[in-house]
């Protein structure tokens, strides 16, 4: 890759890792706003905005590094850590963690009888936000992956 390629792969890692972020920043019910409506509460009922939130702000923060032009191998596997983190996290979330069914307050929902890549397709397939949100992560983690193998 030449100087013009890498300077193109880091503006497109930049907008989706700005469109990850913000998706689960400002998620309707498991963004920035639920982990407010939750302290002001004075508990967590959920355990998702928190990680939503904190993953969100960890790319915002990666981006405005690579913007001050803190770019490096260091700053593209943090990036991919937060996008691997989500994508296992809704992996895990419905599959192995029952949707939450170990947390106070949440009742499981176990899909034990179907594949768990077919569980996540259904939710996929029935959520177009989440459906983004995978999308925008899987090409993050792609373009992420690209410039840490050309930093050497």
């Amino acid at each position: 890759m030449d100087d013009a390629d890498v300077a193109r792969l880091r503006i497109a890692a930049a907008v989706l890792a700005a469109v990850v972020a913000g998706i689960h920043l400002l998620h309707p019910s498991q963004g920035g706003v639920a982990l407010v409506v939750y302290a002001r509460e004075g508990y967590l009922g959920d355990p998702r905005p928190l990680f939503f939130t904190l993953g969100a702000f960890a790319l915002v923060f990666g981006v405005i590094a690579g913007a001050q032009g803190l770019t490096g191998r260091r700053l593209y596997l943090g990036g991919i850590a937060v996008t691997l983190a989500f994508l296992l996290g809704f992996l895990a979330w419905h599959t192995a963690l029952d949707h939450g069914g170990f947390w106070p307050h949440l009742e499981a929902n176990e899909h034990s009888h179907r594949h768990p890549l077919l569980v996540a397709a259904d939710h996929l397939r029935r959520d177009g936000l989440l459906l983004a949100a995978t999308l925008a992560e899987l090409g993050l983690l792609a373009a992420l992956a690209v410039l840490y193998r050309a930093d050497r």
